[in-house]
């Protein structure tokens, strides 16, 4: 197996082990406090990824549904993830609003532009140096400078694309993807009614 195929393998696994724990915790079972309690639950849940069942894992089924799995959609999982096993966040929820806003304004105007309601071929512009691509490295700067933690995830971007780590050659491919596009929307839904409850109560 290639470097590409290895990072593929990722991003379900990351996903199996954010359901595992979501529900876990939605079961009120005494959660995992010890290190090595810490350290079974990727373990287990990456044999349950991985693990060939007739020939084919769960993360070939996860695969089938969305074969490419951005850079956004791990930064996203993982920044979901590291509370539950630490206890402390990677991001405030300014920070994490913020990116999901991101990641929701670039996929709606990709599936805009795929759809002929913009009259460019944004996807398009990915496969060579465009404005696309300085657009990226501006805001990377610009967190760099302001010290915020946003700018890891950015520059993650750049990294992973000049090292061709996904299957794709498209830019955009490694900042978005459906699952991601979802996952966001969700996030900010519930946001949103979280707000709103808020604002009710105060009435």
């Amino acid at each position: 197996m290639t470097i590409r195929e290895y990072f593929q393998l990722v991003a379900p696994w990351l996903l199996v082990t954010l359901c595992f724990v979501s529900v876990w915790s939605w079961t009120h079972l005494s959660q995992c406090r010890t290190w090595w309690q810490k350290l079974l639950v990727p373990a287990l849940t990456a044999v349950i990824t991985w693990a060939p069942i007739g020939g084919l894992s769960l993360a070939d089924y996860i695969l089938s549904l969305n074969p490419n799995f951005s850079i956004g959609s791990l930064a996203l999982l993982v920044v979901l993830l590291w509370p539950k096993f630490t206890g402390k966040p990677l991001l405030s929820d300014a920070n994490l609003w913020l990116f999901c806003l991101w990641n929701l304004i670039l996929s709606l105007n990709l599936a805009f532009s795929y759809l002929g309601l913009i009259p460019y071929d944004m996807y398009a512009s990915g496969y060579h140096f465009s404005l696309w691509f300085i657009i990226p490295a501006v805001i990377t700067l610009r967190a760099v400078w302001s010290l915020n933690p946003l700018s890891i995830i950015f520059i993650a971007y750049i990294v992973a694309f000049d090292l061709k780590l996904l299957p794709s050659d498209n830019f955009f491919d490694y900042l978005t993807d459906g699952f991601l596009l979802v996952l966001s929307l969700g996030l900010l839904f519930q946001v949103a009614v979280l707000a709103v409850k808020k604002y009710s109560r105060r009435l």
